[in-house]
């Protein structure tokens, strides 16, 4: 199968594209690392989309709202628009944040896109996603390897571990997308407070208040991706103790 993998260089697309091309798929690469810039992009004679490009710092997005809006709304309706004509299924990025949206201009592109979206075309609500190469830099858990966390927060999150979201990637690549749900909530179903998990680590710190722009909460509802017989396997306490 031919297979766009948009964001391929970045942490889940690079991942996805490891895992796809060691069961024989072809990848077809969009990402502006490879100077395949998604505002360039072009469906070809793909069999299927992973549309895993978009810029995903909630804070960020409220300094600047215009680019967040660019980059995942107009991209993203685009490449919608594009599968749906041509018949090709899409996966896409969207958030937890989806949750509550109207907290940042990151939350309103995810909310507009699953909006815009066709049959077909299934969103997957990403939480927390942490574990192997190439993680998140300015996460949580990048900044408990490298020793840069300087307080922590009263927020609980929901940690789901990359490998468990690949595998969740690839349950619905394999299943007719047009029989399942327009959006799925990805992580473990399980929060954990973010000060615990940094004293697990070892850390003593202070305690600070999130920003107002934060969900205080993003733990998943994953009935339904356990419904499709998904279910995560690695537990982020785990992790910690195994791994710092």
């Amino acid at each position: 199968m031919r297979v766009v993998i948009t964001g391929s260089r970045g942490f889940i697309g690079s991942h996805l594209q490891n895992k796809l091309e060691s069961h024989g798929h072809e990848i077809i690469e969009w990402d502006h690392h490879i100077e395949k810039p998604i505002e360039n992009f072009k469906l070809g004679d793909a069999d299927y989309v992973v549309h895993m490009a978009a810029w995903a710092d909630v804070r960020a997005s409220i300094k600047d709202p215009d680019i967040y809006w660019a980059n995942n709304v107009t991209n993203t309706t685009r490449i919608q628009l594009e599968c749906h004509k041509a018949e090709v299924p899409l996966i896409y990025a969207s958030s937890s944040c989806i949750h509550e949206w109207h907290k940042s201009p990151y939350g309103i592109s995810k909310k507009v896109n699953e909006e815009t979206a066709f049959p077909g075309q299934v969103a997957l609500r990403f939480t927390t996603v942490y574990g192997g190469r190439g993680a998140q830099r300015g996460m949580f858990m990048d900044k408990i390897k490298d020793g840069k966390i300087k307080h922590v927060t009263p927020h609980v999150r929901d940690f789901v571990h990359i490998d468990d979201v690949i595998n969740a990637i690839t349950l619905i690549m394999n299943l007719d997308i047009y029989s399942l749900k327009p959006a799925y909530d990805i992580g473990t179903g399980h929060g954990n407070q973010v000060k615990d998990l940094a004293s697990l680590a070892g850390y003593d710190l202070p305690l600070q208040d999130g920003d107002a722009c934060e969900a205080q909460d993003n733990t998943a509802d994953i009935t339904a991706m356990q419904e499709l017989g998904w279910h995560p396997t690695i537990n982020i306490k785990d992790y910690i103790k195994e791994s710092l």
